[in-house]
């Protein structure tokens, strides 16, 4: 092997010449082949190392040496393949570059430098490459530094003249000015990203294209968009799993993205890690509209463009099967078979992304890709919590769900599998508080110490017994106590396990012997009404001001102002005015109680499995499971009762609807040893909430609800 000299303007190896000025690469007594920037670098970087191996880290950090990058499709493994392309080389059947699995690659012939020459004739014309855009002005944009490049784009940091800020521009090669896949591709991610505005997804600012000196005469493309300082989520992981408080963070960001999309019409279909930018200030962004289903402008799963369906399938890391594309270890079963996809597909593929990021590990991996959609199609993943202890329970279960092959049991839409990761997000955050330092027993050791120390002091002394023996006289009027009300300390329990969560509640009651007197308290929802449930007869309203959002709801003169329901008479909220509440945290008075009550009903359909949550001041929390019938079929599911029943409901127009409905009534069990301090509702606008008391003692004296007993319900 020769050594390379200090600025070789060529190499030599085994029928070829590398012209490393042009970026030319000649075979003998054959054609030559201009490289693209990315194949061109990596082959360079082999030459000058023959028979080392180049660690995929090493290609990575020649590809893209700022960590300062804009995401898009940047495999190395495309631009490896399009090197070996132009070699004549196969990764199967080696002649020049060796794959070597998991390492990287290595150089397998002697290679020759060819120094630059010594006579003072002036140099040969060298064809200009992409990088001469470093400098320029492109439309409005001044061209600064290139951040990286891949098999759809370069993509340069930049400065908008006119309105003076760092941007991204994503230009698309010139070799692909041609390829209809690149500019269908390019086309639609265009499209689709600048079609959203959501702090979640990254923004696109601009298109066009500008003639080039450097591009010949052809029209170069470009997107630009939002300048972003980060990592991709990709690289963020890197085979290990995140911590569970950032995952869930980046999670909720991601499924607001993916919800806000869907919302116009946007389908991802390739929704992955690499497609998510955590900025340094840990927000996500989602990136790369490229394969976007936009359903809302009515297109189909099929491009436009017939000959770019044909050729993206040929693309590195795209997979065409029947008329679905996306990345196959992301794909969703209905990708794979090719059938027409809705929103649930892109849920499927971010169940795949939570998984990543509880485990660090793919749930559906394999050396082929026909191993890969066997099993996506008919293989069960492994539990999150075999491959990292500390992924919560009901972290697992929101996975698995996202997760199912039946697309009808899976999440239906965004904001719902975002909210359960709310839910569970608050719920860790309640349990912050309560974990017990390792010094708590000590404390209680030294305050029994202590008061041991004291009890020996007032032995010795005759005003310390004469005062023990009146407070034994006295505690023995009020009977024994039990050792079952001993204050005990908060027990930690994870969120969503089946001790706290269960679709017939079991926390214990224990009985009320401390002296606290029966008692009713009404719970004020007068602050935290934010929907219109109840009119009297013959007012018109529209449909946003209706309980269901379609133009119903329930008569004032059917209802009544008040209604008695296990024992706890209720009082509903005015009438064509704000009078149920919807989707919030509602304080509660800060007692010991033993139940909670609740009117509420279901619209739209039957609401099953809904989380409700009652919070306490120690930190902890008690949720049940509870399904709602719909207003109008009662299901009788289980903790449901018919608490009233109308003959009729309204209309938006000021007539009736001649049929049965129904307000149901629910109560939950609650660990009367503590104190109560917030009631969360499900983050679902169709269970609404007219009223709710919590009660203590034996229902025979309750006391109904005053005025003065009236807690505050404040937003």
């Amino acid at each position: 092997m020769q050594a390379s000299p200090r600025s070789p303007v060529a190499v030599y190896f085994q029928g070829f010449r590398l012209d490393l000025r042009a970026g030319e690469l000649r075979a003998d007594g054959g054609k030559t082949v201009r490289l693209p920037d990315q194949p061109f670098r990596i082959l360079k970087m082999l030459l000058e190392h023959p028979g080392e191996v180049m660690t995929r880290e090493e290609v990575r950090k020649c590809l893209w040496p700022n960590d300062t990058i804009v995401e898009f499709e940047h495999s190395i493994s495309a631009a490896m393949n399009r090197l070996r392309q132009a070699l004549g080389d196969s990764a199967e059947d080696p002649r020049f570059i060796e794959t070597l699995a998991r390492r990287g690659y290595r150089f397998m012939v002697p290679v020759q430098f060819e120094a630059p020459a010594v006579t003072a004739a002036a140099p040969s014309e060298a064809v200009p490459s992409i990088d001469g855009l470093i400098g320029r002005d492109v439309s409005h944009y001044r061209v600064l530094e290139m951040l990286g490049g891949g098999g759809m784009g370069v993509v340069y940091k930049a400065k908008d003249t006119r309105l003076n800020r760092a941007v991204a521009l994503k230009f698309l090669p010139a070799e692909m000015a041609h390829d209809d896949a690149a500019l269908e591709r390019f086309r639609r991610e265009a499209q689709a990203a600048s079609s959203l505005n959501h702090p979640n997804i990254c923004t696109i600012y601009d298109v066009g294209e500008v003639s080039l000196e450097t591009a010949g005469s052809e029209a170069q493309r470009f997107i630009a968009m939002e300048f972003l300082d980060g990592q991709t989520l990709e690289r963020r992981i890197s085979g290990k799993p995140l911590p569970v408080g950032e995952s869930l963070e980046l999670a909720i960001e991601i499924a607001d993205a993916l919800s806000a999309a869907h919302a116009q019409g946007i389908i991802h279909r390739d929704v992955k890690p690499a497609n998510v930018f955590v900025t340094k200030r840990g927000s996500a962004k989602v990136l790369d509209f490229g394969l976007a289903k936009l359903t809302s402008l009515g297109h189909s799963d099929i491009h436009s463009n017939p000959a770019a369906t044909s050729a993206l399938a040929g693309m590195p890391g795209i997979t065409l099967m029947g008329r679905a594309m996306g990345t196959p270890t992301y794909m969703s079963p209905e990708q794979v078979r090719g059938e027409e996809l809705d929103e649930r597909a892109d849920l499927f593929s971010f169940g795949v992304v939570l998984y990543q990021m509880a485990t660090g590990a793919l749930p559906f991996s394999g050396d082929a890709p026909d191993v890969i959609t066997d099993a996506i199609l008919h293989r069960g993943p492994e539990a999150p919590s075999h491959l990292n202890s500390g992924v919560p329970s009901r972290l697992e279960e929101i996975i698995l769900k996202a997760l199912e092959k039946d697309r009808k049991f899976r999440y239906q839409v965004a904001a719902e599998i975002r909210t359960d990761l709310q839910r569970l997000q608050r719920a860790i955050g309640f349990q912050q508080p309560v974990l017990a330092p390792a010094v708590l027993p000590e404390k209680v050791q030294v305050v029994q110490d202590r008061h041991r120390t004291h009890w020996n002091r007032w032995v010795l002394s005759g005003a310390g017994i004469a005062i023990l023996a009146f407070a034994i006289l006295k505690l023995a009027s009020f009977g024994p106590v039990s050792l079952r009300e001993r204050p005990q300390g908060p027990r930690l329990r994870e969120p969503g396990s089946p001790e706290e969560i269960s679709p017939t509640p079991t926390v214990a009651v224990l009985p009320n012997k401390r002296g606290l007197r029966p008692l009713t308290r009404l719970v004020d929802l007068s602050a935290a009404y934010n929907v219109r449930g109840i009119y009297t007869e013959g007012t018109r309203f529209d449909s946003d001001s209706s309980l269901d959002r379609v133009g119903a709801a329930f008569s004032a003169e059917t209802l009544g102002p008040t209604m008695v329901w296990d024992t706890v008479k209720f009082t509903f909220g005015p009438a064509n005015a704000p009078n149920a509440v919807t989707s919030r945290t509602i304080p509660l008075p800060a007692q010991k109680f033993d139940r909670l009550k609740m009117l509420a009903v279901a619209v739209e359909g039957d609401q099953q499995s809904q989380i409700f949550s009652v919070t306490y001041s120690d930190g902890t929390f008690s949720s049940f499971y509870q399904s709602l019938s719909d207003w109008y079929t009662p299901k009788d599911f289980s903790g449901e009762s018919q608490a009233a029943v109308t003959p009729y409901r309204l209309s938006g127009g000021g007539g009736r609807d001649d049929r049965t409905f129904y307000l149901y009534g629910y109560s939950f069990s609650l660990n009367n040893q503590k104190t109560v301090h917030s009631f969360i509702l499900p983050s679902n606008g169709n269970v609404l909430v007219f009223g709710l008391a919590l009660s203590r003692g034996s229902d025979e004296n309750v006391q109904s609800g005053n005025a003065g007993d009236r807690i505050s319900a404040e937003r």
